[in-house]
């Protein structure tokens, strides 16, 4: 979930809050340990913490907003660097000239004499060893936080743009498989309406009911499997009306409870067994299918007779499929295909839910 605004601003704010009481903390510390002097009070401390802290906010801010865009640029590298160091050097400058006209007259008094503009502005050893390198140091933290956190959003939208790009290639994959169907069983009802068959009203029915599962049914990632294995009961019925006693199929299906499964995961197996064992066999043609769901796996076992010599697993169905398979269950899935004799068979498993 994405941060709203004025959640990115408090968490900022806390940030900063903490790192103020981590440095006043370590100031407080190193004055009771004798490092610094000891006659400035709690408060005078807190007020020079922050001082410092608001240079090092600005350093933090400029170096991600600013500076890191470049540098993640390889053209615009030596212009990082350069913009970098000007940057910081100014920084270190504006913090000197605060504390020197306003922090240390707040404080009661200019230690050492207070310095002219040019002698801040000249003054490199000082500012280097005083305020450029604490600056840079104490921004370190925050560009490291926000470095983590710029890179947990762009996996996040990377990991989002991958699932929408898988999303739309099931989408044009199904959009696919759907044309492939209509266009058999358009020509299974254009062949009875030519022959005046009575078996015409009833087959618009059943592909009513087709259309039905195609256009409502379907839509979600996963269906029952009951009204899946009854989407295929559908076609096959189809398909017997028109190839008539030509075609014998023997389809048997078992489940040992209710499961779901991707939509219309099945039916390419059933339309490569139309295409290629019976719309191009001469003679009877023969289907033996066989569909089992079990301890959360599907197996479904589909044989057909063919004719030697015609590429069986070619076009637009079972290359579908393999790649549906792909992506809905990488490396979890089983497609196979093998000859024996003339009869061709195809198995293929998958997880159930």
């Amino acid at each position: 979930m994405k941060l709203k605004k004025n959640n990115r601003y408090l968490l900022h704010t806390i940030f900063w809050l903490v790192i103020y009481i981590v440095y006043l903390t370590q100031y407080l510390f190193n004055e009771r340990s004798g490092s610094l002097r000891h006659d400035f009070s709690t408060y005078d401390r807190a007020i020079t913490v922050f001082f410092h802290l608001l240079a090092v906010v600005a350093a933090s801010y400029f170096s991600t907003i600013r500076i890191l865009p470049l540098l993640l640029d390889k053209k615009q590298i030596l212009r990082g660097v350069i913009e970098f160091s000007a940057g910081i050097y100014i920084i270190a400058i504006c913090n000197r000239i605060s504390i020197v006209y306003i922090l240390e007259p707040l404080l009661g008094g200019n230690f050492g004499g207070q310095e002219s503009i040019p002698q801040i502005l000249g003054g490199l050893s000082i500012l280097f060893k005083y305020y450029i390198i604490s600056i840079v140091s104490g921004a370190l933290p925050f560009i490291i936080f926000f470095l983590l956190i710029e890179r947990q959003r762009i996996m996040r939208k990377q990991a989002e743009i991958e699932k929408e790009k898988i999303s739309a290639k099931l989408e044009a994959l199904k959009a696919q498989i759907n044309p492939h169907f209509l266009f058999n069983t358009l020509n299974n009802i254009y062949s009875l309406a030519l022959q005046q068959s009575a078996e015409t009203a009833p087959t618009i029915d059943r592909l009513s009911q087709l259309l039905d599962y195609l256009l409502y049914r379907c839509n979600a990632n996963h269906v029952s499997l009951d009204q899946e294995i009854q989407f295929l009961q559908n076609y096959l019925d189809l398909g017997k009306m028109r190839f008539g006693d030509r075609l014998s199929i023997q389809f048997i299906h078992k489940t040992d409870q209710h499961y779901t499964i991707a939509p219309l995961l099945l039916v390419p197996v059933i339309e490569n067994m139309f295409k290629h064992g019976v719309e191009q066999v001469m003679g009877p043609a023969v289907f033996s299918i066989s569909l089992k769901a079990a301890s959360n796996e599907l197996t479904l076992t589909a044989a057909n007779n063919f004719m030697r010599g015609e590429n069986k697993i070619s076009g637009i169905g079972l290359s579908n499929l393999k790649q549906r398979l792909e992506i809905l269950y990488p490396g979890r899935y089983l497609l196979s295909a093998k000859e024996h004799q003339e009869i061709f068979e195809v198995k293929m498993q998958v997880p159930l839910l």
